[in-house]
């Protein structure tokens, strides 16, 4: 993995470790409340147990929907047509540069019982000016238009009440998931004083990962989660990472969450040789700020 892609994991596991000891006491008892839960999960029906206390109590349908804000900063090297760029760009560069600044993010869950499905995407036009490249060439203009889409199947492995937490708006949930991670790029290289090159390629990698929710208050929880994936079937590797801090409240007899952390995501993909190569060794970071609505 190359240092870009350490440091921006070591950096981003640190920001998750950090939410999770905004509630360490809570996360002490984690393991034990989830063989508790595993228990009484024996004993009763998993969507009694699942959701006790809260009014969808006996409705084994779960529904959320989430829109995102990412303020996203862009570092590694990319390339088309043969020619590679080495990026290093803050959000603030890619507000300023950007012609057309254009980003969409949203998630969708949708469960019955243990079982989910869940669709996170991204679509975006970002670019940065006068980024460098080779010695001897010109620097590049870059524009980039990205749809990254994540689908696929999650498993509720425990939901359980904490103890000493009066939360009656979210319950502990602990998730496995496995999926595919769909790439879809159209790159826009524009050298000073040469023709311009832009080339368009998309791939799909598969990922698996983890995402626990803990409330540590009436009102406030953390989430933690992330995947890896690639494998070298398209991507060499692809890597997510986010770390959450979320106030729940209702909204129309709704759980309401809005939160606010840090997102990353590391991909390392390439694609053809010589003049037709194309290279996408990118992490993407920054903070995150979301709105969610629980039906």
């Amino acid at each position: 993995m190359p240092d870009r892609h350490k440091h921006s994991f070591i950096t981003t596991i640190a920001v998750v470790w950090l939410f999770a000891c905004i509630s360490s006491d809570a996360i002490a008892n984690t393991f034990s409340s989830i063989q508790h839960s595993r228990s009484v999960v024996l004993e009763h029906h998993a969507a009694e147990v699942g959701l006790s206390g809260m009014d969808e109590a006996h409705d084994p349908w779960r529904l959320e929907l989430t829109a995102w804000v990412w303020m996203v900063s862009v570092d590694g090297d990319l390339g088309a047509l043969g020619r590679k760029a080495d990026i290093s760009a803050s959000f603030r560069d890619v507000l300023r540069d950007s012609d057309s600044l254009f980003v969409f993010n949203g998630r969708m869950e949708l469960g019955y019982e243990r079982w989910g499905f869940f669709v996170d995407g991204m679509f975006a036009k970002l670019g940065t000016d006068d980024v460098p490249t080779a010695p001897g060439f010109p620097d590049v203009d870059v524009t980039y238009r990205q749809t990254l889409l994540d689908f696929g199947l999650m498993y509720r492995v425990a939901e359980w009440s904490p103890e000493n937490v009066e939360n009656d708006l979210r319950n502990a949930t602990f998730d496995l998931y496995a999926g595919v991670r769909y790439t879809n790029l159209d790159l826009e290289l524009d050298p000073t004083g040469l023709p311009r090159l832009r080339d368009r390629v998309d791939w799909f990698d598969p990922i698996i990962g983890a995402q626990l929710a803990y409330p540590f208050s009436r009102h406030w929880h953390v989430f933690v989660g992330g995947d890896v994936g690639g494998f070298g079937i398209n991507s060499d590797y692809t890597w997510k990472a986010t770390a959450l801090l979320g106030y729940d409240f209702r909204f129309f007899d709704h759980r309401a969450t809005l939160s606010l952390g840090y997102r990353a995501i590391g991909q390392d993909f390439s694609r053809g040789s010589g003049d037709r190569l194309f290279t996408w060794d990118v992490v993407q970071h920054g903070p995150l700020i979301g709105l969610s609505l629980s039906f």
